[in-house]
């Protein structure tokens, strides 16, 4: 069978490299890992244009390590045990020092390819005079992604005794000149150094016994500004240069409740104290936690008044720097710690419970895992998505849970009493509701735990009831517990106070811890409890002897009161016996004067109601005598019929049209005066002649009475209807020459159409379609005839479509209809006239004209 290989794509690059590393802080942090991992005490950060150098004192590279070990992708030296073969030659290089290392997966120098594209590497060794240089250009890996890793060249060079300063002037170490910054969309600005700096300064452990590893931070063109910062005495957190520290553990030393948990091979140490005050410290055998050999866990609760110390000393909330961190060999696993992350899962357990719990918001501290297999201990390969399961780091949570509700069942129900009423440690609701109410309101804001030592009975109890539960466990040693806490037996009111139970169970530990002293003091409660309960029993006899003669005095007391009650009783019936005969006496004379009123009132309401008919018969008579004589005055009004009604009003708005018609050819002729053009005397002549003819339509109206106006206006004649359109609509197309519409006539018909009409119809149907094409905007009408033997057509075509928002287009002819200011009255008239003369009309919707066809058929033709 045939052996086949894999074969590295150059795009792999890519992959461990700035798809890996998914931030830029990340990336500097890789490679101050490495410096770290490089035995190196100091590593320097320098930001220029466009170039970041970070460079340091660690044991450098001969030519052979760049070659087998930092050209070599994916290999770790850490990670198989060679890394430190040559120190093992060379014992005076750290004699003194034992330093575990912080990363091992060979892929950590990628984090250059994030920062930029070119890179320069110096390094020198101890073990070698020359100093060797390599350099990197990353977009040649992204050039052809069919070629092979191994087939990009990487240009290297070497010289001998070269002078090089590395960082406190040592001879060797490694310097990385990255340029070319891949910085376009978000430069180093102060802001970005200045989050570089906060993070860095979380990076290795802030709590740290140990100051064997420096960070330092130079920029050259933010000095300007740290110096105006420090002139202000401002916060070193808001300076940019310089080198990294960190003093938070001096501040909280004092201030805080805090758990310190120490894991060694065997045994686990467990010290809690309070704002400096040992509470209890306690040793155990590890039999759970085998994988883990060397473990610190610090936990610190910051009730307000810590906080409000922190934030004045450091610049910065607590919540805003971070809560618990994670340190492998002393540098941190992210994301542990970050703001807003729950790695620990506190956040989401404190909101499951019913009683409050510690959440990040809470806490601050730190657990430092110490450890030669980084393996056990592995982050995930992106570096901020924190530790790959394995049963060490499952070991790891569960060690950390217990410390955290240790110090959690403290601050709870030492100092919170959450258990007051819970566990009923007082004799009522009440009570256990005002102990913890006080508790809260001193204990919060306090800087020392003396209320709690002193004056709380309620976390006394519930410390007895914490150190009992440690106490039951066989596997814990109790080194010591804080018997001023424990003293419960100082109660200036003992017996009614505390509750046999806990004294039973200051006993039991008393005797797990062998304390003879406090087993005499609780011998001595005891008694004093014994006479104190005789006394109090004695006391309670007494009282109660007292109490019985109390009753009886007061059962005669009653009794006589009681006898003197029903005496009142009885005087008190017989009044209101008395006062009841009284008032009915008095309500039937009442009874009898309102029935002498009532009939009273009904005589006289008879007498009005008979002058009121009286008056009514009389008002009727003089309106029927009205309304005959109205009757006979509206004879004459209603002998005109609704039709008649309707011409008067058909012929008032013809009136309106030929009164507009006469205005229009007024201000035509106006304006040609105003302008002083010569008009010519025929001119002037027709002008009258129109205005004439117009006038005569209106003074024809006016000449005739209401009843035989409408005999001689509906009288049919028989005209060629043709030759009258023509000779109408030639006289009013001269009316309107010069204005804004033009009226063409034309007729296909060469022949007369005679047939019965009244000429005034005509008129009307044509005026109004002049005037509905003016209203609409229309420039131009056309007015076509045509006709056959049995038929006429007449066409109105004007130049402005129908408005668009008429649905039915039938409505136009209903009266009142108008899609303008119009009385809406024109097109109404002209439906009626048709239908009188039982013609036809069409109104047809076109594109960009209006269209209405009157049509006359051979039936109205004589």
């Amino acid at each position: 069978m045939e052996q086949m290989q894999f074969k590295v794509s150059s795009a792999l690059k890519d992959l461990v490299g700035k798809d890996l590393i998914i931030n830029d802080n990340i990336a500097i942090f890789e490679l101050v890992k490495n410096s770290y991992d490089a035995y190196a005490t100091k590593v320097e950060i320098t930001f220029c244009n466009d170039k970041i150098i970070i460079a340091d004192n660690g044991k450098g590279m001969s030519f052979n390590d760049l070659k087998e070990k930092w050209l070599f992708l994916g290999y770790s030296a850490k990670k198989d045990g060679t890394e430190d073969n040559q120190q093992d030659k060379q014992k005076s290089y750290r004699d003194n020092i034992k330093r575990h290392y912080a990363g091992a997966k060979g892929i950590g120098r990628f984090s250059c390819d994030r920062l930029g594209r070119l890179l320069t590497l110096t390094t020198k060794s101890e073990s070698s005079r020359i100093t060797e240089t390599i350099i990197v250009d990353w977009t040649e890996f992204e050039i052809d992604q069919k070629k092979e890793f191994a087939q990009i060249n990487v240009k290297h060079s070497s010289i001998e005794d070269k002078i090089l300063s590395f960082p406190e002037n040592k001879d060797t170490g490694t310097i990385l000149e990255i340029t070319h910054l891949n910085d376009e969309k978000n430069p180093w600005n102060r802001k970005r150094l200045l989050d570089l700096k906060r993070s860095l300064e979380k990076l290795i452990n802030p709590l740290s016994e140990t100051n064997d590893f420096t960070i330092e931070i130079i920029c050259e063109h933010e000095k300007k500004e740290d110096d105006n910062i420090k002139r202000n005495n401002g916060y070193d957190r808001d300076i940019v240069n310089g080198v990294l520290k960190n003093s938070i553990s001096k501040i909280l030393k004092l201030k805080t409740t805090q758990i310190d948990v120490k894991l060694e091979s065997n045994f686990i140490w467990t010290t809690l104290s309070d704002r400096g005050v040992d509470i209890y410290k306690i040793k155990e055998h590890n039999i759970e936690f085998n994988k883990l050999r060397d473990v610190d866990i610090n936990l610190y609760f910051l009730n307000r008044s810590a906080k409000n110390n922190f934030t004045r000393l450091m610049g910065i909330e607590p919540v805003n720097y971070g809560s618990i961190f994670l340190f492998r060999n002393g540098f941190r696993i992210m994301p542990f710690g970050n703001t807003g992350d729950d790695s620990w899962g506190l956040d989401y357990r404190a909101q499951q419970g019913r009683n409050r719990r510690l959440g990040t918001r809470d806490l601050f501290g730190r657990v430092d895992v110490v450890t030669d297999n980084i393996n056990e201990l592995k982050e995930v390969s992106s570096r901020d998505g924190g530790l790959i399961e394995t049963q060490t780091s499952k070991q790891l949570f569960t060690l950390f849970n217990i410390a955290h509700r240790r110090l959690e069942r403290y601050v709870s129900g030492v100092l919170w009493g959450e258990a007051f009423l819970r566990k009923e440690y007082f004799a009522n609701e009440v009570e256990a509701l005002q102990q913890r109410k006080e508790l809260l309101d001193i204990d919060k804001d306090e800087e020392n735990p003396n209320y709690i030592l002193s004056s709380s009975i309620g976390s006394k109890i519930d410390f007895i009831q914490l150190i009992k539960t440690l106490a039951k466990d066989k596997n814990i040693e109790i080194l010591y517990y804080n018997t001023d806490l424990a003293n419960i037996l100082a109660s200036d009111d003992l017996i009614h106070t505390i509750k046999p139970q806990f004294i039973k169970d200051l006993e039991k530990i008393a005797e797990e811890t062998n304390d003879s002293n406090l087993l005499f003091s609780i011998d001595e409660a005891k008694r004093r409890i014994e006479e104190l309960q005789k006394e109090k029993e004695k006391a309670e006899k007494k009282a109660f002897e007292e109490e019985q003669k109390r009753i009886k005095a007061e059962d005669l007391a009653q009794k006589a009161e009681m006898a003197k009650q029903e005496a009142e009783k009885q005087r008190e019936l017989e009044r209101e016996r008395k006062l009841a005969a009284l008032l009915q006496a008095k309500e039937a004379e009442l009874k009898r004067r309102e029935e002498e009123v009532l009939r009273k009132e009904a005589e006289q309401k008879k007498r009005e109601e008979s002058e009121k008919r009286i008056k009514a018969e009389l008002a009727k008579e003089q309106a029927e005598s009205r309304l005959q004589k109205k009757s006979e005055q509206l004879k004459i009004i209603t002998s005109l019929s609704s039709q008649d009604l309707e011409a008067v009003t058909n012929l008032h708005h013809q009136t309106n049209v030929v009164a507009d018609n006469i205005n229009a050819m007024i201000t035509q002729f106006s304006r040609r005066l105003v302008k002083n053009e010569p008009v010519a005397y025929n001119k002037v002549i027709d002008f009258l002649k129109n205005i004439s003819l117009e006038n005569s339509k209106i003074i024809s109206f006016s000449r005739f009475g209401i009843r035989n106006i409408f005999d001689d206006f509906t009288t049919k004649k028989e005209y060629d209807i043709i030759e009258f359109l023509k000779n109408y609509i030639n006289k009013i197309t001269k009316q309107f020459s010069g204005s804004r519409i033009n009226i063409n006539f034309s007729s296909s018909a060469n022949m007369a159409f005679k047939t019965s009409f009244a000429p005034i119809d005509i008129s009307i149907i044509v005026d109004n379609m002049v005037s509905n094409a003016k209203k609409a905007q229309a420039n131009l009408l056309e007015i076509t005839i045509e006709a056959s033997k049995d038929i006429l057509q007449m066409h109105f075509i004007s130049n402005q479509p129908f408005n668009k928002d008429i649905g039915n287009i039938n409505d136009i002819f209903e009266r009142g209809f108008s899609t303008t200011k119009s009385t809406g009255m024109g097109l109404y008239h002209i439906k009626n006239i048709v239908d009188e003369n039982k013609w036809k009309i069409i109104a047809n919707r076109k594109e960009k004209e209006a269209e209405f066809i009157i049509i006359i058929e051979n039936e109205n033709r004589l």
